[in-house]
């Protein structure tokens, strides 16, 4: 009977934790995390950072761009966007055009970028045979 006892309690104590743990409000926050000296290569090719986990189901929970620095140049300008972190890279937002040195912007994502895995996808912003390296921060959500 003790034994019995036993048990029950560890399966009571068991539920409960689960049962906590499920409670547990985990929100995104609006994050700067960096990508430092990534290849702009030449000729439109892109580059993505590493991926992170986009939690919302709201496409107007923005994500964040910041290009804080550029081998090109003070003012200079790159395209990024989000996309998912699969072999294709599916863009899962519209493309920006950001100009180094000039803060955080912010923009909506698709549908497509609900409870997915996502990265930043990167390019020079105009066709050149040159390549460049740049540096910023960015959040895959926000709010």
């Amino acid at each position: 009977m003790e034994l019995k006892k036993g048990k029950v309690a560890v399966l009571f104590a068991a539920a409960a934790v689960v049962v906590s743990t499920a409670c547990v409000d985990v929100s995104a926050s609006n994050d700067a995390v960096a990508f430092t000296n990534y290849r702009l290569k030449p000729c439109y090719a892109n580059t993505y950072t590493t991926s992170r986990y986009r939690q919302t189901t709201n496409p107007d929970n923005k994500w964040k761009v910041n290009l804080a620095y550029s081998t090109e140049g003070k003012g200079s300008i790159a395209t990024f966007w989000l996309a998912k972190a699969n072999s294709a890279h599916t863009i899962v937002s519209g493309t920006h055009n950001v100009t180094q040195g000039s803060g955080n912007h912010y923009f909506a994502a698709t549908s497509g970028a609900s409870r997915s895995n996502v990265c930043l996808g990167m390019e020079n912003n105009n066709y050149t045979t040159a390549e460049y390296h740049v540096s910023g921060y960015w959040d895959e959500e926000t709010d």
